[in-house]
């Protein structure tokens, strides 16, 4: 049961200054997992079969008489089609009768690493859409959602890569996709390259990185760039020192807020193992939204220490 009231001020009209609504709903989620021995590239692995069956119902309720403050239609994404609302936000619950129908296979290490997975969901839908974020929104009518298909997984030992897909099978075209690749030879030593597009909308190239240029120094940068509006969207270089006992950061970040406005930041840290810092925490966190797989050269475990900052030996010896 979900249940929405609200306490509106006096320039809302008297009747419509309290407005409430209960609404009941169920949802069944189900699966089953089948496992086997199988060969990889000559190694021997677990594959995995996992089907699943995702049952939505929630009544009509007419909720125009609702404000919207902070509520919008959900992305269309593989997570989406798991749950029960499709609107995210508290001031809609959409009404459905609908079965997600899904599939994926992994193939597993020894020790439990994914080595790879394909996965393929689509939604089906017994009756049409009655509510909307308004009363003008348009509603759904088909009978069955696009197929949303993904495969990804670590080949080799320092590649890793993902491919998603959205197909809208009645126009029978790509609605969207996204391709992109890792490479990671060990610790703070990370390339990611990446393609995004989106039918009429959206052509972006990715590129993010992190690298040591010499003792103790790493280098960070990242490059978004809009092929179909010809222009930068999102831009980030900096670099990172790590002295033993204390490590620098400076990042400069340039953001395309609107077509003819760009905004630009300059953050940095001075950080003290294990005493303190000066400067904003803002610029781990930023550096690892904007890097995928960046890592901190002073880890509180000494074990994910990166090679470069490592002390060396007095007497070291190759054989």
């Amino acid at each position: 049961m979900r249940y929405a009231g609200y306490d509106l001020d006096l320039s809302v009209p008297e009747p419509s200054r309290s407005p409430s609504l209960s609404i009941p709903w169920f949802s069944l989620d189900t699966g089953l997992l089948f496992d086997r021995e199988a060969r990889w590239f000559g190694e021997s692995l677990t594959q995995t079969m996992e089907p699943r069956l995702y049952y939505v119902y929630v009544p009509y309720r007419n909720q125009d008489h609702l404000p919207v403050f902070d509520t919008a239609l959900a992305d269309f994404s593989y997570p989406q089609l798991f749950t029960e609302n499709r609107f995210s936000g508290g001031d809609r619950f959409g009404d459905a009768n609908q079965v997600t129908l899904a599939l994926t296979s992994r193939f597993l290490h020894a020790n439990g690493q994914e080595a790879f997975r394909a996965t393929i969901g689509q939604r089906y839908y017994f009756e049409s859409e009655r509510v909307g974020l308004t009363a003008a929104s348009p509603l759904r009518t088909s009978t069955e959602s696009d197929v949303l298909a993904a495969i990804g997984g670590r080949l080799f030992t320092n590649w890793s890569f993902d491919a998603t897909t959205q197909y809208n099978r009645i126009q029978q075209h790509m609605e969207r996709y996204t391709v992109g690749a890792r490479y990671s030879p060990e610790i703070a030593k990370v390339i990611n390259a990446s393609y995004r597009f989106q039918r009429e909308t959206i052509r972006q190239i990715d590129l993010s990185a992190q690298w040591p240029i010499a003792a103790g120094w790493y280098g960070v940068g990242r490059y978004n760039y809009s092929l179909l509006d010809g222009r930068l969207l999102e831009g980030l270089a900096g670099f990172e020192y790590n002295a033993g006992c204390w490590v620098f950061r400076a990042v400069v970040q340039r953001v395309q807020a609107a077509t003819q406005v760009a905004s630009t930041a300059l953050v940095f840290q001075l950080e003290f193992n294990g005493v303190g810092q000066i400067g904003t925490d803002e610029a781990v966190e930023l550096l690892k939204r904007n890097v995928p797989g960046y890592s901190v050269t002073n880890p509180a475990d000494a074990r994910l220490t990166p090679p470069s900052v490592r002390p060396r030996l007095p007497f070291e010896q190759v054989f």
